[in-house]
């Protein structure tokens, strides 16, 4: 048990886990790129009484963790899969996080816990039931915005948005998702209507928050965006 929480829980942080094949921990899957960490993220495990923010903090506080993921084309001839653990993570986030991360960006993601699932704003057309009468109804105020957890999901058609950003359909348990870099992802932060309304208040938001000037703005904007200060190209690029 010990060794698959902690596959896990590195497989979250750093994209693959030291046994790359997390839904088949056994025999039959993959070795572990290093056993002797795996095994002392168990015993460490353990020892905490399976405390998994206490694992997760130990993981997040390593100077492996605390790299920088920028990558040397040395590196990515000889590493490209970061397997030797020298650089950090660089990992995208998954299907629900990237729709709730332009919401936050912009302002608008609701804070709003528990309670049923709401129907967000997904392009006309995608949502139809053979014999059956219901109908994809988007709620208005802070439901609209709410986490991604909350979206409804019906397996014979899922939210499309997510689906594009790899989201299982959840007609079997997935332990593993597959990750994919397709023309329908930049289409659907182009023309989802969740992404351009997120796009049109992080604008007002920039102009609100970001300083007096376009370049202040604008730097102020890329921040919000990537947690980083913008270069100088960037900025005029945009």
């Amino acid at each position: 048990f010990g060794r698959v929480l902690a596959n896990r829980l590195w497989e979250r942080l750093y994209g693959n886990g030291i046994v790359e094949t997390t839904e088949d921990f056994g025999t039959q899957g993959a070795l572990p790129s290093h056993p002797e960490l795996l095994d002392w993220l168990a015993v460490d495990a353990a020892r905490q009484a399976w405390d998994v923010k206490g694992v997760l903090r130990g993981l997040v506080t390593s100077s492996v963790y605390r790299q920088t993921s920028q990558v040397t084309p040395e590196l990515l001839e000889h590493d490209a899969y970061n397997r030797l653990l020298a650089r950090g993570p660089r990992v995208r986030l998954a299907a629900e996080l990237v729709r709730d991360q332009a919401l936050a960006i912009g302002g608008l993601l609701s804070s709003k816990m528990h309670g049923p699932s709401v129907m967000p704003p997904q392009p006309d057309g995608v949502w139809r039931v053979v014999y059956s009468g219901d109908q994809w109804i988007t709620p208005s105020g802070d439901d609209k915005y709410r986490r991604g957890l909350y979206t409804f999901w019906r397996r014979t058609s899922p939210y499309p948005s997510m689906a594009a950003f790899d989201a299982p359909s959840r007609e079997f348990c997935v332990l593993r998702r597959p990750k994919s870099n397709t023309p329908l992802q930049a289409l659907v932060t182009l023309n989802d209507p969740v992404y351009i309304e997120a796009a049109q208040a992080l604008a007002r938001r920039a102009l609100a928050e970001g300083g007096a000037t376009t370049n202040e703005r604008i730097a102020y904007a890329i921040k919000l965006c990537v947690a980083r200060d913008a270069t100088e190209q960037e900025i005029n690029r945009v």
